[in-house]
């Protein structure tokens, strides 16, 4: 069992590096890094692209966040939790800090996503509901990620208390670190909706904002 650990998160970790919005701009000829946002996300990719290519890349970000965790719930039951979580982690890592882009990357809320909708489902349902609402209401992704990362770590504290668990977890500090992280990360988009400068991330109104 102990082999595990030396294996599968590493393996986590690689495939969480994986850029693929940076690829799928790559493939269309747009460095994504010098380009909108300059974030390497399915955000900045819709902005540019569209939702024809930003949808893929939002489902291979949040894939690669959830397959590792999902596989070993899947092997193991919840008898081997932690490995999952560290696993979740190094995917969440790897986003963000990638090798293939000296150790810069994304933000990490669709992998964080992808890692907490297997370990964490009901808080994380709760989340994607405060981030959706946010998103209508203001119309910025950042926004809702934003409230998210915040929403995460509160949900997980009260549905625990709900359910008569300890919330004195390594999710649920892995849920604080991460939702922190993701935090200091916007702190661009936070500036930048002070400002009232934040970028759209509909591909039409990003266009027109240009002219």
């Amino acid at each position: 069992m102990n082999e595990l650990y030396i294996v599968f998160p590493p393996a986590s970790f690689l495939l969480g590096s994986v850029p693929f919005g940076f690829l799928a701009a790559k493939y269309k000829g747009i460095d994504i890094r010098q380009k909108g946002s300059g974030n390497i996300g399915a955000t900045n990719v819709t902005r540019l692209l569209g939702w024809k290519i930003g949808l893929p890349v939002l489902l291979l970000d949040i894939f690669k966040g959830a397959i590792f965790p999902l596989l070993i719930r899947i092997l193991f039951g919840e008898s081997n939790e932690l490995l999952a979580l560290i696993c979740g982690v190094a995917a969440v890592l790897g986003h963000m800090f990638s090798p293939f882009l000296k150790f810069k990357g994304g933000k990490g809320v669709a992998t964080s996503f992808g890692v907490f909708a297997v370990l964490a489902p009901g808080p994380i349902l709760v989340t994607l509901m405060v981030f959706l609402s946010l998103k209508k209401i203001f119309g910025f992704v950042s926004i809702g990620s934003i409230g998210g990362a915040i929403t995460l770590p509160i949900s997980y504290y009260i549905l625990s208390l709900i359910d008569g668990k300890s919330f004195n977890t390594p999710i649920f500090w892995a849920i604080v670190c991460i939702s922190f992280t993701i935090l200091v990360l916007h702190r661009t988009n936070l500036i930048r909706l002070i400002k009232g400068q934040e970028f759209a991330s509909d591909k039409e109104k990003y266009s027109k904002d240009q002219e």
